[in-house]
């Protein structure tokens, strides 16, 4: 397929190609100036203000405003208020104030508050409202513990656990004395007959035979063998040696 050649644009098209021209070209060449003078003020301003303004304003701090801070802070502060504003008028006035008039009243404040207030207040409070109010919780606690805790176990152990273990104790000693039994019937009585009848006559027989088998044969070879030779070498011995 061979491609068309491109139509020729028509007298609208050209109009309207003009008329973007007209009105879009100048706002965008204003709207670029504006951004470019934007730009070249900001520039402008951060160049003054770290080239020239921060300069003097450190040159001002460290020169003229921190000095004359430091001055006021360390020579008024320092000596005026704490040497001489403290020293020689507020601690003169204020011992004058304690001594005249702040500790006399506040010992007849003391006297006074403590006599005819709080003493006669503590008193009437003890008598009339606490030592009723202690004897009533006291009362209360008493009669409270006496019928729903002690009343509670009292017929509990009456009732429940004494019945109870009475019952336990009569089981077990019960089937204590049947096991006793069983194990008579079934393990104790076996063994006797198993001893009397089987296990005694073997031992019995064992000890004989090894009486007759062990016991006897040592005791001839020990004395008719044995002895006479340990004498007849101590003998030899004696004879060769001398003593």
């Amino acid at each position: 397929m061979s491609s068309q050649p491109p139509r020729p644009a028509g007298l609208g098209a050209w109009i309207a190609r003009v008329i973007a021209v007209v009105l879009l070209v100048p706002v965008r060449l204003l709207w670029e100036g504006v951004r470019l003078l934007g730009r070249l003020l900001a520039a402008a301003f951060s160049y003054v203000v770290t080239r020239l303004l921060a300069p003097v304003a450190r040159f001002v701090w460290y020169w003229v405003i921190r000095p004359i801070w430091l001055f006021f802070k360390d020579f008024l502060w320092g000596w005026v208020l704490q040497h001489v504003l403290w020293g020689l008028v507020l601690t003169p006035l204020v011992a004058v104030l304690l001594d005249y008039f702040l500790r006399p009243l506040r010992q007849a404040i003391e006297r006074w508050l403590w006599r005819a207030l709080l003493r006669p207040a503590l008193a009437w409070l003890w008598r009339a409202v606490l030592e009723p109010l202690i004897g009533l919780l006291l009362a209360t606690a008493y009669w409270l513990g006496k019928w729903f805790v002690v009343w509670p176990l009292v017929q509990l152990w009456r009732w429940v656990l004494r019945p109870l273990w009475a019952l336990s104790r009569t089981v077990l000693s019960y089937a204590w004395r049947v096991a006793t039994v069983i194990v008579g019937v079934l393990v104790v009585v076996p063994c006797r007959f198993v001893y009397r009848s089987v296990l005694r006559p073997l031992l019995l027989a064992l000890a004989a035979a090894w009486v007759a088998v062990v016991v006897r044969p040592v005791r001839w070879v020990h004395g008719n063998v044995v002895t006479p030779v340990n004498r007849w070498a101590a003998e030899i011995l004696a004879g060769v040696f001398g003593r």
